[in-house]
């Protein structure tokens, strides 16, 4: 969509060099990053800028009504986090609940009831304790106490709270640190007494998480548990309350106890594997890529003399062309999920590894809880069922329980949207070096593939974490209206195994830029779409990888959303998190050579006069932590100080949001509204009403279950 070049709020520049490791670069708009009066009211103008360009395109009303209709549960974020299956304890069940009623509550409550999808009782309902958000919830195993984390003002540092599941009544427990967002849930003992939790510490300007136990009715913990675990230190508690097990985000079960003292020894240390499994008896049986990109299944010995050795490790299961993810120890069976291809696939194997069955799966998609390298290291759901959620490309997440042996899946909760008539592909595209990058196309109700269409890549193609074939949430409104939808399972991520993602970081991370490229080009060359209709967005690893692609390659697309992202790589130095987040997925910002590589792949120093950019949107949230909007701001104010380029160059940053995982749904639907808005005026697409003649999910679905 042409148009006038926007008249932007003016940046003023600065003479300041960014000196890292004795490397220095210009750092023209640093001011930018100060939270003044002078750059608040920058930020509002543009703020102003940006609302009044969304908001007087005459689609956005039915946009945002079409968005709202696809969010049908979870946040609203176009990222992969959604709401944890329900949980069993001490022979009841508790769940996030967002039964509609008519509507879609803005805010889960925690809810207790005799069945996963039964009504039930109303613990703690957000929606009546102001601006706040539950980010995880962990019953007792007798189901007496829940502990659940509770953000305020869309932080995703949370305030750990104890409430009696029988009165509801909150417990006098006070607990002063702030856990971060879902990304540890904590683990109870199993006679209820106390649970371990992991916390954020970023006092030592640093990023750290630590982990602490809490003994109920105790006052709370002073000091964390002596271990150094870097990376989110994640405690294992076996189900028989003999040991606990220390590992972490990238897991290692690095330290072991025996319960109740505490007295952590080593146990599988300086292994350069993940090593992720659950405690049985007087083993640790664990899916490793050690040896085995794709993954393997171990026994460790607790009492083993040497067990960082993996050469005196027992194989249960040897490796094969099946990527294994995770191990959960269901009765007396052991659940492998995983996935063939890139699309989820689960497995029963006996204590001794002997594979007995294939679990039936509701279709081609996703385990959309399993992506993070550690989703496992938390009990199981069910003692003796395998819960899960799942959803595809074309359905929203359902909820499912498999009994071993049963060979019958059954349904807890029906996928509450789909998309009607859209067809979802597995291609290939050909890489830089030659690699074949896998990607699903998602295309709408009616297209035959004979003309080119507006497409939207969405990746994000970093930290291990695979970027699943699983339904788009918000981006549904992009396929409905007529635009086609890919999934790229680029290297850096864990799609295809951890050779895969390690190809895509540290020194490798420009694969995994090229690999999004190719993808690009492989588009246009098979006549899916054309580059004046084309786009690219990522949200947190995925909005940096956005802005990598709008700064090295601005040719390929008609537009970019970045979304949560780190837009200066080498002023993260300046920043705990940023810092920790570089270091693990880029480079060392104490190496002078890797500060010089990583310049190459850092937007804001690849901007460049001279150039014709394409448009641009970033999202971003004012309580960010993890990419907070400072040198967001910076990158923005360079892009639009470029005399060349005209396409608008817009940003929003949201007050009283975070990163997004605690993010109201409203809020969220508004937010992809807004960026889904930009992306459409510029790629011409009209979004479907959803009231004419459609009904609303929850209008047609049964068993939703749950009473608010």
């Amino acid at each position: 969509m042409p148009g006038d070049r926007p008249q932007y709020p003016e940046a003023r520049t600065v003479d300041v060099r960014d000196v890292v490791a004795g490397v220095d670069s210009p750092d023209p708009y640093r001011w930018l990053e100060d939270d003044s009066d002078e750059v608040a009211a920058w930020q509002r103008d543009q703020q102003s800028l940006t609302d009044t360009m969304i908001g007087g395109w005459p689609h956005l009303a039915a946009l945002h009504a079409s968005v709202d209709t696809f969010v049908a549960d979870g946040t609203g974020s176009s990222n992969w986090m959604v709401e944890p299956a329900p949980r069993y304890a001490g022979g009841r069940w508790f769940r996030l609940d967002r039964t509609p009623d008519p509507d879609y509550p803005d805010r889960a409550a925690l809810v207790v009831s005799d069945g996963p999808d039964l009504p039930g009782t109303v613990l703690y309902d957000p929606d009546t304790d102001g601006n706040r958000q539950i980010s995880w919830f962990a019953p007792s195993p007798d189901g007496r106490i829940v502990a659940f984390a509770v953000c305020a003002d869309g932080s995703e540092l949370g305030e750990v709270r104890l409430l009696d599941a029988e009165s509801g009544d909150r417990l006098a427990d006070r607990i002063p640190q702030r856990t971060m967002g879902p990304l540890v849930t904590p683990q109870w003992v199993p006679d209820g007494s106390g649970f371990f939790y992991t916390a954020a510490d970023t006092s030592s300007g640093t990023f750290a998480l630590r982990t602490y136990f809490h003994a109920v009715g105790a006052p709370p913990p002073d000091e964390p548990e002596p271990f150094d675990v870097a990376h989110g230190p994640t405690v294992q508690v076996s189900a028989d309350g003999r040991r606990a097990v220390v590992s972490a985000v990238w897991p290692l079960p690095q330290y072991v106890c025996d319960l109740p003292g505490r007295a952590w020894r080593p146990f599988v240390r300086d292994v350069d594997a993940s090593v992720a499994g659950v405690i049985h008896g007087d083993r640790y049986i664990a899916v490793t890529d050690h040896g085995a990109p794709r993954g393997r299944i171990v026994a460790i010995p607790f009492d083993a003399p040497a067990p960082s050795d993996p050469a005196t490790w027992q194989e249960l299961v040897a490796a094969s062309d099946r990527v294994l993810g995770h191990v959960r120890l269901i009765g007396d069976r052991l659940v492998v999920t995983g996935s063939v291809d890139t699309e989820a696939r689960a497995w029963v194997f006996d204590l001794d590894g002997r594979e007995l069955e294939e679990v039936p799966l509701p279709g081609r998609g996703a385990f959309p809880l399993d992506v993070l390298p550690h989703a496992s290291l938390v009990p199981p759901e069910h003692p003796e069922e395998f819960l899960f959620a799942f959803s595809t490309p074309t359905s929203s997440p359902g909820v499912y329980s498999y009994r071993p042996g049963s060979g019958r899946l059954s349904t807890l909760r029906e996928p509450r949207v789909r998309l009607p008539g859209a067809g979802v592909s597995l291609r290939r595209a050909r890489s830089a070096d030659g690699t074949e990058v896998p990607y699903h196309l998602v295309r709408p109700a009616g297209t035959d593939g004979t003309q080119p269409s507006p497409t939207l890549i969405t990746a994000y193609g970093g930290g291990r974490v695979a970027w699943p074939a699983q339904f788009p949430g918000p981006v549904a409104a992009f396929v409905a209206a007529g635009g086609t939808l890919v999934i790229s399972h680029q290297r850096g991520g864990a799609d295809l195994g951890s050779d895969w993602a390690d190809a895509g970081r540290l020194r490798n991370k420009q694969n995994s830029f090229d690999d999004l490229y190719a993808i690009a080009e492989d588009l246009v060359r098979t006549g899916v779409t054309t580059r004046d209709r084309l786009a690219v967005t990522g949200w947190s690893n995925g909005g940096l990888m956005a802005g990598v692609a709008f700064a090295q390659r601005p040719e390929l697309w008609a537009a970019v959303v970045a979304q949560c992202p780190i837009l200066d790589v080498i002023g993260c130095h300046r920043h705990p998190y940023g810092r920790f987040a570089v270091g693990a997925e880029y480079g060392d910002l104490d190496d002078p050579d890797e500060v010089t590589r990583l310049a190459g792949i850092s937007p804001y120093q690849l901007i460049e006069n001279g150039t014709a950019y394409p448009a641009l949107y970033v999202h971003a949230g004012g309580a960010d932590v993890a990419c907070p909007p400072g040198p967001i701001r910076k990158f923005v104010a360079r892009v639009q100080a470029v005399p060349d380029t005209t396409a608008p160059q817009l940003l929003r940053v949201w007050d009283r949001v975070g990163h997004g995982t605690a993010t109201s749904r409203s809020d969220g639907v508004t937010h992809a509204t807004h960026w889904l808005a930009f992306l459409m005026q510029r790629l011409d697409l009209t979004p479907v009403d959803p009231t004419a003649g459609e009904t609303r999910p929850h209008e047609t679905t049964a068993g939703s279950g749950g009473a608010r």
